[in-house]
């Protein structure tokens, strides 16, 4: 199952929030417990040992009473000059001779005995900084350790240090945080991005542009909605190029035929008697109807098919229609039949249209029954409403073209003639009306034995 767009979004910024606040949090407690555990590491460490340094030598030279023998008890101090970043550090008796010295490089250190300046305070220049901390027993000063460490003097170097970790903590853990945020956003945001690059080309009149579902469930849903919405655009685009090569190919064959037989009376040709003329009414009347249908087919499309309902009798309007088409019935040999079903309620419902519907059922089962045959109008009641039926006994449609007869100008038999076949918008106008009344139409079928179309129709 996808995960929700809500539950991605939750958990990236969840994810964000807690490292941060768990970041910021560790950083405070780790300060607090340093700061706890041993205030003077926020002085700098080469003051720190120097200082520690200073009341060691000074309990030596209490116990001793003078500086003989400080060299070897000096020892200890060289292997701590690396941990505390000195360059080199000296002792000083009282009189700023050099009793002893150490340094961790090479470069050799005071030679003892020679006198230096004896500071209590910070000297500095060019980054290096020399620290003179005294040496004092009872009061009197007995000497100074002298240090040599590069960088600035004071009790801040140690902060500063800490603060330069901090700070390169901070921002190692913000540029994370950061790459979090980007991931999840370019995780979430990608599909949509696609989806309006998508939208953009389809609006640029690329119909057959898709897009592919992505991992959220409601960017999911919505690409697959995308989609079949391109897929309607897309077969909408079809049957209305189809439409417009129907239509004119619908209209070419009857302006063709008045044009010929016009042209034949004006070369002569023709006469123009009473039995052309009336060849050329025909011709007329079957463009008028076309164009009447196509209105008509219209007006359902833009939802503007205007109905009179009004209560209608379900069995009156199969007889009406018996009435109408007897005679062609009769013209070709096929046996017209109605039954209707006991207790037929009453329908709410425009008589006219619905007896349009039936000429047109009618009409196209007369014309694929041969002689012999039968085609029968049948209404019953059914607890939706009243059902009707138009059943011929003809040679029946293919499996395949079942689903399509009632698309505008299609004809199960492409090769049938328009003398016989009609426009093809006889059943597309069928479902346009009775889905106007709230019902609904269909067909079945088999081919060599005949076909039903049924249509409900509800009793309100």
């Amino acid at each position: 199952m996808r995960p929700r767009i809500f539950s991605l979004m939750l958990t990236a910024f969840g994810l964000v929030i807690v490292l941060g606040v768990g970041g910021m949090l560790t950083v405070f407690w780790l300060v607090t417990q340093s700061a706890q555990r041993s205030p003077e590491r926020w002085q700098a460490r080469p003051e720190v040992f120097a200082r520690a340094e200073a009341r060691r030598l000074a309990q030596l030279y209490e116990r001793n009473g003078s500086w003989a023998n400080v060299e070897s008890s000096f020892g200890p101090i060289e292997r701590e000059l690396r941990a505390a970043n000195l360059q080199s550090v000296a002792l000083l008796d009282a009189e700023g001779r050099v009793v002893a010295s150490r340094t961790p490089r090479r470069t050799p250190p005071p030679a003892p005995g020679v006198p230096l300046p004896l500071l209590d305070g910070d000297g500095s220049t060019d980054g290096v900084t020399v620290r003179s901390v005294p040496i004092r027993l009872d009061g009197d000063q007995i000497g100074a350790l002298v240090i040599v460490y590069r960088g600035a003097p004071g009790s801040q170097g140690g902060f500063a240090t800490f603060a330069r970790s901090v700070l390169s903590a901070g921002l190692a853990l913000t540029a994370i945080l950061l790459a979090l945020a980007a991931f999840f956003s370019g995780r979430i945001s990608k599909p949509l991005r696609q989806l309006d690059a998508a939208a953009h080309a389809m609006a640029a009149g690329n119909l057959q542009v898709r897009v592919q579902p992505g991992p959220v469930r409601e960017v999911a849903d919505l690409a697959r909605s995308f989609n079949r919405m391109a897929d309607t655009l897309e077969d909408a685009d079809r049957q209305r190029r189809q439409l417009t090569a129907d239509v004119a190919h619908e209209l070419r064959t009857p302006l063709s035929i008045i044009k010929g037989r016009l042209e034949g009376i004006e070369d002569g040709v023709y006469r123009a008697d009473p039995e052309q003329v009336a060849g050329l009414l025909d011709e007329v009347s079957l463009l008028e109807r076309l164009i009447e249908d196509l209105r008509l087919l219209a007006l359902a499309d833009a939802g503007q098919l205007t109905l009179a309902p009004e209560l209608v009798d379900p069995a009156g309007l199969l007889q009406d229609a018996r009435r109408s088409f007897a005679q062609q019935a009769q013209e070709r040999g096929v046996a017209l039949q109605v039954a209707a079903g006991p207790a037929l309620p009453e329908l709410t419902a425009d008589p006219q249209r619905i007896a349009q519907v039936l000429g047109n059922l009618v009409s196209n089962a007369l014309r694929h029954t041969p002689a012999g045959g039968t085609v029968a109008l049948a209404a019953r009641a059914q607890p939706d409403g009243v059902l009707f039926e138009v059943r011929d006994s003809g040679v029946g449609i293919a499996p395949e073209d079942l689903p399509r007869i009632f698309d505008r100008f299609f004809r199960a038999d492409s090769s049938r003639a328009r003398a016989s076949g009609g426009a093809g918008l006889g059943l597309a106008i069928a479902r346009r009306i009775v889905e106007a009344h709230g019902g609904r139409i269909w067909a079945t079928s088999a081919p060599g034995q005949g076909t039903a179309v049924h249509f409900i129709l509800p009793c309100h």
